[in-house]
């Protein structure tokens, strides 16, 4: 039988992002990097709460490559990750913006946040998996809104095929619900499951966005990974890549999608 566990354990984790912490933004200079976090913000921005008095928390931030933005615009942002090294690289960054009084730091686990029940009018989390969602729908107050990023059980299925076979088709089948990837497990789901679980938080779906598809595009691995590129072609790739990430039959591919969501007053999805 397949084994079908979460991640590493928590003091593994934390030690892996601290050694990370200090070359972890070198990748968002590249051309690749770039364009996914112009894309992202695209489509967050839109969501964003209309008030600049909004409490906003941005779970498993890591180093704060939207926290800084979102402080920029004048949000108060708490910024909560696992890893005391990736924080510290963040409060740097903070700190030379001038936008440190605009952020709260906060060494957590994103599946035990230390915050009150309904605290949040803004919940962003694009690092911690679906398996977080109860924890983030419990510190985002009714008719506020959540964003996820979760990993796609059809796009792990297709590109797991030509390694390990039995386990694409068991991702598949449903016969297992994890995928691996640099010695770290997670959840993957379909866009109907991950619908279910969002629902059975109070959560309502309002948007599903591809994230991730390079691989359909077959970009050359010297562009995605260049630090020099025509201002031209990347405006032609970001308009590329946000076209594609509405598109129902791209996502069911793609490697992970990200989903928008509002906390139902209920405390029930309708």
């Amino acid at each position: 039988m397949l084994e079908d566990k979460g991640s590493m354990d928590i003091e593994t984790t934390r030690k892996k992002w601290d050694e990370r912490a200090r070359t972890y933004d070198e990748w968002y200079k590249t051309f690749k990097g770039a364009v996914e976090h112009s894309v992202e913000w695209a489509l967050l921005e839109k969501h964003l709460p209309k008030n600049r008095d909004a409490r906003i928390l941005d779970a498993a931030g890591g180093t704060g490559r939207i926290t800084l933005p979102l402080a920029k615009k004048g949000y108060s942002v708490t910024l909560s990750d696992i890893s005391a090294g990736m924080l510290e690289v963040a409060r740097q960054k903070m700190l030379r913006e001038g936008v440190l009084e605009k952020v709260t730091i906060s060494e957590c686990d994103v599946y035990n946040l230390p915050f009150p029940n309904k605290y949040f009018d803004f919940t962003l989390c694009w690092g911690g998996g679906i398996d977080a969602t109860k924890e983030l729908a419990r510190v985002t107050r009714e008719k506020g809104k959540i964003s996820m990023c979760a990993a796609s059980r059809y796009g792990a299925a297709v590109r797991k095929f030509r390694q390990d076979p039995q386990r694409a088709l068991a991702l598949l089948t449903s016969q297992s619900n994890y995928d691996s990837h640099d010695n770290e497990k997670y959840r993957v789901v379909s866009e109907e499951e991950a619908r279910e679980l969002l629902e059975r938080e109070g959560i309502k779906i309002i948007e599903i966005d591809a994230y991730d598809i390079w691989e359909l595009l077959s970009f050359p691995e010297n562009v995605q990974t260049s630090c020099d590129w025509d201002d031209k072609f990347f405006r032609q790739t970001t308009e590329l890549m946000l076209r594609l990430a509405k598109e129902p039959s791209v996502r069911g591919t793609s490697r992970h999608f990200t989903l928008y969501g509002e906390k139902m007053p209920s405390g029930r999805a309708k």
